[in-house]
């Protein structure tokens, strides 16, 4: 065997062993029931009982399965996918779907080539067995969006959400991920390896200063805030240096198909406790502003002078709405230094410090209401809490 063939063997293997990982967390998420390994299966009547092979089969709560193939290179060979699902498909009848699977850090050209592929498919372009052709972390969406089809959609939104935090979480803490990283091993696929890379170069690690990485999304560890409340925190990543130590960094996610989502909702003096808490007209105002439940019917010199009162304080406003500081809560582990977005339209992430995130809204000319980045609303019953929204910066 040539060294290509084997480095291309080896890669094989590398793609099923850290698609793995993303089936196990779709596991662990509820998302599906089962995952049967090294699928193998033959026509009746036939002395071949394995002819045709798969890596794996996952099954939903419904009893559906789909089957998933691996691949780091797309070429004609795909076919041989497209026979195998055809026949799997024809012997059981609860294999509805079939996908080849792509990890998230193949080559670009790649990339480009399996795109392609997978929208000659949609379009129709030609016939083809497989539902389609697609990415670790497409994969993931579709497993989800299947999972929570019967869900209402406030339970969807809020397993979205928590679902996304979990995925992060386990990107940073995948050993694949690490390793691939510090030894730019092209054979190790890694996680969704596109996402660690760009959130652990927004932290600025050093690759030859980290030992490991360890992440949770876990509510029981973050904790809440005195008052029983969530804090802004969804993922807590821990960094251990060489030489043990241990440094924090967390993160606050935001998932998200529109262009604004809400960031901050608490009662008008909690806003004026926070941002200037012996400034009577300050807290005044606030409740003026809660009373009505929006800007219009607070009047004109109520409007200007609150505006005035907050300019100053946009900066301590932003930073508490995003990231709670200045709030209540522990500021090590439960104040978010970082803001993480995804776009569930196009798949895209983007993570910044929440003094850059900060920096762009006001870059960006997105002005809220009284001369902030947000909008003012209420969430509710009117006259008892201020609910800010905020624009989704990529």
């Amino acid at each position: 065997m040539s060294e290509s063939n084997l480095d291309k063997n080896l890669r094989g293997a590398a793609s099923r062993e850290s698609l793995v990982y993303v089936l196990d967390l779709a596991k662990k998420q509820g998302y599906i029931k089962s995952l049967i390994k090294d699928y193998k299966c033959g026509r009746p009547g036939y002395k071949d009982k394995c002819q045709f092979k798969a890596p794996y089969i996952i099954e939903f709560a419904d009893g559906t399965k789909w089957v998933l193939f691996t691949t780091t290179s797309i070429r004609e060979r795909v076919k041989t996918q497209y026979w195998e699902a055809l026949n799997f498909k024809e012997l059981e009848n609860s294999i509805k779907k079939a996908y080849l699977v792509y990890p998230d850090s193949i080559p670009e050209k790649e990339r480009k080539t399996a795109i392609a592929k997978n929208e000659k498919i949609q379009n129709k372009g030609e016939y083809s067995t497989l539902e389609g052709i697609v990415s670790q972390d497409q994969l993931s969406n579709l497993i989800e969006a299947y999972a929570l089809k019967d869900k209402s959609q406030g339970q969807i939104l809020d397993a979205k959400g928590n679902g996304f935090e979990s995925r992060i979480s386990s990107i940073l803490s995948n050993p694949l991920n690490l390793r691939k990283w510090k030894s730019n091993d092209n054979i190790i696929e890694g996680v969704h390896f596109d996402i660690f890379c760009t959130i652990v170069e927004c932290f600025g690690l050093s690759k030859q200063d980290v030992a490991s990485i360890d992440a949770t999304s876990e509510k029981t560890t973050i904790g809440l805030l005195p008052s029983g409340g969530p804090v802004k925190t969804d993922v807590l990543a821990t960094v251990f240096n060489n030489a043990g130590e241990k440094t924090y960094y967390t993160i606050s996610c935001k998932r998200s198909s529109e262009k604004s989502v809400s960031v901050h909702q608490y009662s008008a003096d909690a806003f004026a406790d926070v941002l200037d808490k012996d400034n009577a007209e300050l807290r005044a105002l606030l409740n003026i502003f809660q009373e009505k439940g929006n800007r219009r019917d607070m009047g004109e010199d109520n409007i200007e002078r609150l505006t005035e009162l907050l300019k100053p304080l946009s900066k301590s406003l932003a930073f508490w709405a995003l990231g709670g500081e200045g709030g209540a809560g522990e500021p090590e582990t439960q104040w978010a230094k970082y803001i993480l977005t995804y776009d569930n339209n196009d798949g895209t992430v983007s993570i910044h410090t929440l003094e850059d995130y900060y920096n762009l809204l006001i870059s960006n000319g997105l002005n809220g209401m009284f001369g902030t980045p947000f909008g003012w609303t209420y969430q509710g019953k009117r006259g008892t809490n201020i609910q800010l929204k905020c624009k989704i910066i990529k």
